[in-house]
């Protein structure tokens, strides 16, 4: 159902005014970008729950709560397509672009920590 209503959400979302000069190319490089911050986002509140010392990388929101960083997840969601509505078309896919990369580093960094364990000996 919460799927549903996400992307019922989307589409209202991308078809009001302010997206009616956007080109396919913008749409589709805001939804990719959009889709791997979901991912991103996933990740680390995953590893957030499940390893209580795990730290994100970014030193902004390093030692947020759980339920802060969704909050930080939710302000991105809703205000990158409003910060690229305001750019130009040049701009805008460039600020996609970097955007993606950025997002795109950042699930293969998630994807590649592997949680460690150390065993001690005790005497």
């Amino acid at each position: 159902m919460k799927c549903l209503i996400a992307v019922l959400a989307v589409t209202l979302y991308f078809n009001s005014p302010a997206f009616a000069s956007w080109s396919t190319q913008d749409l589709v490089l805001e939804g990719v970008y959009l889709g791997l911050l979901y991912i991103d986002c996933g990740q680390t509140i995953y590893r957030k729950q499940s390893f209580p010392r795990y730290r994100e990388a970014n030193p902004l929101i390093r030692y947020a709560s759980t339920d802060d960083f969704r909050r930080v997840c939710t302000s991105l969601l809703i205000f990158h397509p409003i910060i690229a509505s305001h750019l130009t078309e040049y701009t805008r896919s460039t600020f996609q672009i970097l955007s993606i990369a950025f997002e795109l580093a950042a699930v293969r960094k998630n994807a590649s920590i592997r949680p460690s364990v150390a065993f001690r000996l005790s005497y």
